[in-house]
């Protein structure tokens, strides 16, 4: 059998003790001062490795970051930072493998550049750390990335947990978004409804305009909606805060495609979702989320009495219409809006009138 590494060590020693031995007290002194340099000479070379992976680490860190700012593929810039557990290379496979391949589904077929980062950032359900924040702050600014992705698996029942994080658009110096998303299973297992569910994500963090379809066109907007809905057939692969943007989406941009291109498939898809949306829905749990349901469900009923004029399904549409309206006159947010809009429209008819009697005076 193969000697270990710590019977070797001390059958060193003892032959070093016996050879001591017989040897005067000088050479006595001579021997352990040997073996004291031979120790110091070890530990010289493991501190001069430990600083050489520390500086290859470092250099790496600085190449990727160096590679990204300066790479000029048009689009944009995502940056897969570490994934720990016992099965984070497999989980950062996936990562890559599914932006690689289905991001454009989600990102309207727009180029991207994926770059990998050697960093370990801090994984959270919630919220992650003010100093964790400044450090993104920093790597954002040094990479020009629009999204950072990093996370670990957690094994068994409890799945992988994957961090976005984006910087503030509206006030860079303020922070950055951080956005948890859970995936049931084992990473090893991922196949293709967990990749589009990943890829949906990375893709609504980079365009968050996703959420509102009226700002594309519908044509441009149907396929992926159409991808969107592939995911939503495969139940309970996105959970919480995600499964509901992906609900609200797809509701949403099927309404927007039915409106533009008189679609009623479309309007029919919109209906079912937003039905199904209130039905386990309560106002008060989300007050702005069920005022825009019942929006929505409104104005997809009234454009299908548009095609087919069905009395009962229009008094239907306006209950709706005026419930969910209701609902947002009580919102804190919506009267603050509405004192600013009666605020800015009394102005404006006081700059009128002023106007109008300029003009007099000066006739």
């Amino acid at each position: 059998m193969p000697q270990t590494e710590s019977s070797i060590f001390s059958g060193s020693l003892s032959a070093i003790s016996e050879f001591a031995a017989g040897l005067p007290q000088a050479d006595l002194f001579a021997v352990w001062g040997f073996v004291s340099l031979i120790i110091v000479a070890a530990l010289i070379v493991l501190l001069c490795i430990g600083l050489a992976l520390k500086f290859s680490h470092s250099w790496h860190q600085t190449a990727s970051l160096r590679a990204m700012r300066m790479d000029e593929t048009p689009g944009m810039k995502i940056m897969v930072a570490r994934m720990d557990g016992a099965q984070g290379g497999i989980l950062r496979r996936n990562v890559l493998h599914a932006l690689e391949h289905f991001l454009p589904e989600f990102n309207f077929g727009s180029p991207f550049y994926l770059g990998s980062f050697p960093v370990k950032f801090e994984v959270s359900d919630i919220a992650i750390s003010g100093a964790e924040i400044h450090r993104l702050q920093d790597i954002f600014k040094k990479s020009k990335a629009d999204v950072i992705i990093w996370g670990e698996t957690r094994g068994g029942e409890r799945g992988s947990q994957l961090c976005f994080a984006t910087p503030k658009s509206s006030n860079p110096v303020d922070g950055i978004v951080f956005y948890p998303t859970q995936f049931n299973g084992s990473a090893k297992d991922w196949g293709e409804k967990e990749h589009r569910a990943l890829a949906y994500v990375a893709g609504r963090r980079l365009r968050p305009a996703l959420g509102k379809p009226s700002d594309f066109r519908a044509e441009r907007l149907q396929p992926i909606i159409r991808s969107m809905e592939k995911l939503l057939e495969a139940d309970g692969v996105l959970t919480g805060q995600a499964k509901t943007e992906l609900e609200d989406d797809f509701a949403a941009g099927a309404l927007h495609i039915g409106d533009q291109l008189k679609d009623m498939d479309w309007l029919d898809k919109s209906v079912e979702f937003r039905t199904r949306t209130l039905a386990s829905l309560k106002q008060s749990d989300e007050p702005l989320r069920w005022a825009q349901a019942k929006i929505d469900l409104g104005r997809a009923l009234t454009q299908q009495c548009e095609h087919k004029f069905e009395p009962i399904k229009l008094q239907d549409a306006m209950t709706h219409l005026r419930e969910g309206i209701d609902s947002t006159k009580h919102d804190a947010q919506m009267r603050l809006t509405e004192t600013g809009i009666a605020a800015l429209q009394q102005a404006e008819t006081m700059l009128a009138n002023r106007r109008r009697f300029s003009i007099r005076w000066n006739v």
